[in-house]
């Protein structure tokens, strides 16, 4: 991981809700481009996840508030997940969990919760079947969950 040590430490007002929707304050951030740049420069410290962005010589983390799933599954190939952060993981290495009926991926770099896009779903769904309420992804089993932390420890 790179070293942000030294950049300026900033506490948002971004918030990720529990559906994986992102705000500032109470306002909807609508604007792709802008969610884009965000996904695709978090970072995570002992402080928290945050977003890195340097501007000339300076550089700034700025923390957000993480209550729901922080990204989306982009993309499945044969094997490996790749997240709109475009981070790519192996889907052997990926924990998957039912929480209520909606299926998460853990994104190990940030320790955080991605949800399955609408456009990802069918793809996903090709692989997930389902014995007697036991459901499966590529033959491993997925733990349902009543409660999870958002956000877990890097490497658990």
């Amino acid at each position: 991981m790179r070293d942000h040590s030294g950049a300026r430490e900033e506490f948002t007002n971004i918030t990720v809700d529990e559906w994986g929707r992102w705000f500032t304050d109470k306002k909807k951030i609508i604007n792709e481009k802008i969610l884009s740049h965000f996904k695709q420069n978090l970072f995570r410290d002992e402080t928290g996840i945050y977003i890195y962005q340097t501007f000339h010589e300076h550089a700034e983390k700025g923390y957000i508030s993480v209550h729901g799933p922080l990204l989306a599954l982009f993309r499945i190939s044969d094997d490996s997940f790749i997240f709109e952060s475009l981070d790519e993981q192996k889907i052997s290495e990926t924990e998957i969990i039912l929480y209520g009926e909606r299926p998460l991926l853990r994104v190990n770099r940030l320790g955080a919760w991605a949800h399955i896009s609408a456009g990802v779903s069918p793809y996903f769904s090709e692989r997930l079947t389902e014995d007697n309420g036991t459901f499966e992804f590529n033959r491993s089993i997925i733990a349902v969950k009543k409660n999870i932390d958002w956000i877990t420890a890097v490497g658990s």
